[in-house]
């Protein structure tokens, strides 16, 4: 079907609302459909699990799922609205769940790239409402069909496989980071650095490791309550595949964490490193200034319009040129020796 719905209030985009519906018997594909009226059959179905993806938040299609499927109206409401925090909320009907995968983009000053993604668990059906084209769930599909014998288990199969790809691009996104922070590392320590870009690139990369983690941090309660706390408990068999997203997400948290303080070290050296170069220069200015000052002195004392000894005779200019040459290779050499130039 498709909605004329206004995308400012539903929050979905002009993108095709047309549903993707996939009924699955034994573990394996029977039939492929987009008439969302068969949910209502399908859901008493106990031989059967069925997948319905949204590609927008559509108000009218959320609607009649939602009257099938008895969903929560806050629920519903949550899908309509944007940028809601990722979490895992047990109605009496149903589980919802709400995640984001993630891309960091090249351009180093932008704002990480991320795709709300929510999804209902009934007993055998399962909903996903993907918040435009950003994210593409046909890995998980492969991956779900690739195991007919877990998805024959049931809908938590597709939970399972969704899960993971959306961990994927978390694992993806940090890795991408950290090899941004090496790069700045290198930048840091080179010959040359630019001091300025430096620290604008370590502060943007600092805003996205708090953008993930804000984000994925949350991702390691939700899976923490399936695997441990889940009603119906969780099949045996799917157990290690979920144990398995699980690790995962431990690495990403400890990695981000990691990265996190890192580029906060990367920020903190830069500001040291300027300081220190400063130090430098002002030393080499100081110390170049006291051999001027030496010659001027002393040419100074000489130029005293004043009697004294060797006044204006040859020897007190040699005198003179003597004593600045010896202070002036003197006061230099001894600068030298302190590493002041």
């Amino acid at each position: 079907m498709r909605s004329e719905t206004d995308p400012e209030k539903t929050g979905a985009s002009s993108t095709d609302c047309t549903p993707e519906i996939r009924v699955y018997r034994g573990g394996r594909l029977e039939r492929e459909t987009t008439f969302l009226t068969e949910i209502e059959h399908l859901q008493h179905d106990a031989e059967r699990t069925t997948w319905v993806d949204l590609p927008t938040a559509d108000h009218e299609a959320l609607v009649q799922i939602a009257q099938t499927l008895h969903l929560h109206p806050l629920a519903i409401e949550d899908v309509e609205e944007s940028h809601e925090r990722a979490k895992l909320v047990r109605y009496e009907t149903h589980l919802f769940l709400t995640l984001y995968a993630m891309a960091a983009p090249n351009d180093v000053e932008s704002e990480l790239e991320r795709h709300q993604i929510d999804i209902f668990l009934t007993r055998n059906v399962v909903v996903t409402v993907r918040h435009g084209d950003g994210f593409d769930l046909g890995g998980a599909r492969l991956a779900w069909e690739a195991h007919p014998t877990l998805l024959a288990i049931g809908g938590i199969t597709v939970l399972w496989a969704i899960v993971d790809q959306i961990v994927d691009t978390h694992f993806d996104t940090v890795q991408q980071l950290d090899e941004s922070i090496d790069a700045l590392e290198d930048e840091l320590f080179g010959d040359t650095p630019d001091s300025r870009g430096i620290q604008l690139n370590a502060y943007h990369l600092h805003k996205r490791l708090v953008t993930l983690r804000r984000l994925a941090l949350p991702t390691r309660e939700i899976l923490s309550s399936v695997i441990n706390r889940a009603e119906p408990p969780l099949p045996d068999a799917l157990r290690p595949y979920f144990l398995d997203v699980y690790d995962h997400v431990l690495r990403v948290s400890d990695w981000t964490d990691s990265l996190r303080d890192l580029a906060s070290t990367i920020i903190d050296t830069n500001l040291s490193s300027q300081s220190n170069r400063m130090n430098l220069v002002m030393k080499k200015l100081t110390s170049w200034a006291a051999i001027i000052a030496v010659p001027t002195l002393i040419t100074g004392f000489f130029g005293m319009n004043v009697n004294f000894p060797y006044f204006q005779t040859d020897v007190g200019a040699v005198i003179a040129v003597t004593l600045i040459a010896l202070t002036s290779v003197g006061l230099y050499a001894w600068f030298k020796r302190l590493d002041w130039l």
